[in-house]
């Protein structure tokens, strides 16, 4: 382990402490140093690009006031992919790794310093934004399938989340000067939302899959199109209607049943 007097001088702030180290935002006499921004320092002075580190490792490193549950600390490598950094799971394509590993194949943006962090600043789409890109696929997550507030195949006490996905990572994006649409976003639930986008591929191109649509059956074309007519895949107006009610309200699911129960009779 490298000591403090091996560190450049980079990974020193103004007033002579470890970025990792810090607990108080230099400049502020209050506002706490964020988990990712130490995190992001201990990893770039700490570690090489295809080193590998492990949750136990982050924890004993940063501290006793770093959050011990490992949800957390994957939220805060989630931030720095968002900000060009590249790491991998065992899920990711990393069959060497063990469950508890974490490989860095790319450092990104210096994610301690307010001016490169905003430079990489994600884009977020609006409350309309989002609302129409749910009510285009169907409040359903296109990658697999579920539906705001159910629960996974075999997994009777999850509870899904929809949230909004990107095609192609922004980063991939801004390094080909081009830029961030509609087109690009779409409806994902939290699970599917979380691998390393920057370690996928782009998705297919109309001429990629036009190849496969055209070896296909007549019978098959024509379900292919009423698919792609109705957004989803052989889904009822029953499943519709309950698609918009389940994520109704609390108040307004209960005034449903009501009329349903009347209704019913």
């Amino acid at each position: 382990m490298t000591t403090d007097a091996e560190y450049p001088p980079d990974a020193y702030t103004p007033g002579g402490v470890l970025w990792w180290q810090l607990t108080v935002r230099p400049g502020t006499e209050k506002q706490p140093f964020g988990q990712t921004s130490r995190l992001a320092a201990w990893l770039w002075f700490n570690k090489k690009a295809g080193s590998q580190f492990t949750m136990n490792e982050l924890r004993g490193a940063l501290g006793k006031d770093i959050d011990g549950k490992s949800e957390h600390l994957n939220r805060r490598l989630r931030e720095l992919r968002e900000n060009g950094w590249v790491i991998r799971s065992h899920r990711d394509g990393g069959r060497k790794l063990r469950h508890d590993e974490y490989c860095i194949d790319k450092f990104g943006a210096r994610y301690w310093l307010k001016e490169e962090r905003r430079q990489h600043r994600k884009v977020v789409p609006s409350a309309r934004v989002r609302r129409l890109v749910f009510e285009r696929d169907g409040h359903r997550c296109v990658l697999c399938g579920v539906g705001a507030r159910e629960s996974y195949p075999g997994e009777s006490d999850t509870n899904a989340r929809l949230t909004i996905g990107h095609r192609i990572p922004q980063e991939r994006l801004r390094s080909r000067a081009a830029a961030d649409d509609l087109d690009n976003w779409h409806t994902e639930c939290a699970r599917c939302n979380e691998p390393a986008r920057d370690q996928m591929p782009d998705p297919h191109r109309y001429d990629e899959v036009l190849v496969q649509v055209r070896a296909l059956r007549a019978q098959d074309k024509r379900t292919l199109q009423l698919w792609l007519t109705r957004s989803e895949r052989g889904r009822s107006d029953l499943d519709r209607v309950y698609d918009l009610a389940r994520v109704l309200g609390a108040s307004d699911r209960a005034q449903l049943r009501e009329y349903l129960e009347g209704a019913n009779h």
